[in-house]
């Protein structure tokens, strides 16, 4: 029982460390941002609620471009992964087809050749 406890802590222990990395790789992204629209906000001469405005404004809008941003890159990612393996997997099945193999000898080779191995 206490091993499986201790182990339980060690697993919430990683996750939350890996966490705390994750937050750690932002931090860089929105202090450019904040130094980007103060650089904008003294070069426009705001102060006050204007300059509040202003910042509000300008560090909304720069999340959203980079949330769309990343949101597209990873979209094309994904369809660009998918439609390589589909391919692959055609490629794969019109070999096995050719050389008639059935069974445990067509999962194999399936297997071999979607791994990228290459089987005589």
């Amino acid at each position: 029982m206490h091993a499986v406890l201790g182990a339980l802590a060690a697993i919430l222990l990683v996750a939350g460390l890996a966490v705390a990395g994750d937050e750690k790789k932002d931090h860089p992204t929105s202090t450019s941002r904040t130094t980007e629209c103060n650089a904008e906000a003294a070069e426009k001469k705001l102060a006050g609620d204007a300059r509040k405005q202003f910042m509000s404004e300008c560090l909304k809008s720069h999340a959203a471009h980079e949330d769309a941003s990343a949101t597209a890159a990873a979209s094309k990612s994904a369809e660009g992964k998918h439609n390589g393996q589909a391919e692959k997997m055609k490629t794969c099945n019109q070999e096995a087809a050719v050389k008639g193999l059935h069974g445990d000898e067509r999962r194999q080779f399936m297997s071999q050749c979607l791994k990228g191995e290459k089987k005589s």
